[in-house]
């Protein structure tokens, strides 16, 4: 009996030092980093010692040692998996909600998108009349320089599938409508609702992402099809037509999916032209250099007119389809209403391009 709890008590010790051994072991072999490697930053290196400055490195030895220390990855990834494949709960709500029919949202942690896309958030009286007078002024500066101006705005998709959202909420007018409405009453300016078709086009397509936050190709191209419309009321554009392209299936991850490290990827439907694509990306002008800015920049010599498009992420995937209609097509990454780069371009359409969560950026 006595042999019996003296072989247990050796066991726990050994299986004791085991477990104090093994995360260095681990980190030592480098194996974990072959293996599991899904996080999206860059990890705290090893620091230098520096004999004048100990406290820094003994700071930046921490930081190194909770970002490496062996086993962490496959801790923190089977913690992750297990909340989201067994309990169908998001690891990290305030990033990510965990939605029905398999669908992923945007947290409360980005511009608090679950609220304005319940109509929990509104714009102030203040709000709107600074965001009023913004686009009077950029309207009548553009005006002035024989320019067109548009601002459309991307739906979240917490408003185009709120039945998938985890969550009951009572009907009430959201943000986006909110600052439409105004707008047109207030100055007889239309705010172009890139998601006016979804109601009637999600009921035929698929046309948001499941574990991604933006739209997909086909979203993308109703999206372009409904500010062409607008546009061609006052410049002659063919429009697209969904029967130029043929729609496939790839496997893909999302970026919400991502953001609480799942390796799970969906089926994301694209577009592909059944017709030959003759436009051409083309070099950055010399003015744009030294700028910390993301531009596109294509020609087309079948069409007329140039256009500038200030954008976020979800005008990306409308690049396709949009440089298809104009002579010129140039795509700024950036919210920032730049009259030196607008006089230096000499456009003939100007358009500001928003997603929902974003729209407080027009007052920028």
């Amino acid at each position: 009996m006595e042999d019996r709890k003296s072989y247990a008590h050796k066991a726990l010790i050994i299986l004791f030092l085991i477990v104090l051994i093994l995360p260095t072991l681990v980190q030592i072999s480098g194996v974990e980093k072959e293996l599991f490697n899904a996080e999206n930053r860059t990890k705290a290196t090893f620091p230098t010692f520096k004999r004048d400055n100990p406290i820094k490195f003994l700071k930046d030895f921490k930081s190194y040692y909770k970002d490496n220390f062996g086993l962490r990855n496959l801790l923190s990834d089977g913690y992750l998996k297990f909340k989201y494949t067994r309990l169908n709960e998001s690891p990290i709500p305030s990033k990510v909600i965990v939605g029905k029919n398999d669908f992923l949202f945007l947290g409360k942690s980005f511009s608090n998108v679950v609220n304005e896309s319940l109509g929990f958030r509104l714009f102030s009286a203040t709000e709107l009349k600074q965001i009023q007078q913004k686009i009077t002024a950029r309207k009548q500066w553009l005006d002035n320089n024989n320019i067109t101006f548009y601002i459309a705005v991307a739906p979240s998709k917490h408003s185009v599938y709120r039945e998938n959202l985890p969550f009951s909420f009572p009907e009430k007018e959201i943000r986006k409508e909110q600052l439409l409405n105004y707008i047109k009453t207030e100055i007889d300016f239309d705010i172009i609702d890139l998601g006016k078709q979804f109601a009637v086009e999600k009921t035929k397509y698929q046309i948001y992402r499941n574990y991604d936050s933006h739209w997909n190709d086909i979203g993308a191209f109703y999206a372009c099809q409904t500010l062409l419309t607008e546009i061609n009321k006052e410049f002659p554009l063919k429009n697209l037509s969904l029967s130029d392209y043929k729609i496939e299936i790839i496997k893909e991850k999302g970026d919400l999916s991502s953001m609480i490290n799942l390796l799970e990827t969906e089926n994301n439907l694209i577009l592909k032209p059944l017709f030959k694509d003759i436009t051409k990306s083309i070099d950055i002008p010399k003015f744009y250099q030294n700028q910390n800015i993301s531009e596109h920049r294509y020609i087309n010599p079948d069409k007329k007119y140039k256009v500038l498009l200030f954008r976020d992420s979800f005008a990306s995937a409308m690049i396709p389809f949009i440089k298809q209609s104009f002579g010129e097509t140039t795509l700024i990454w950036s919210h920032s209403f730049d009259k030196d780069l607008i006089l230096k371009e000499q456009p003939d359409i100007v358009i500001m391009e928003y997603t929902e969560r974003l729209l407080e950026h027009i007052n920028q």
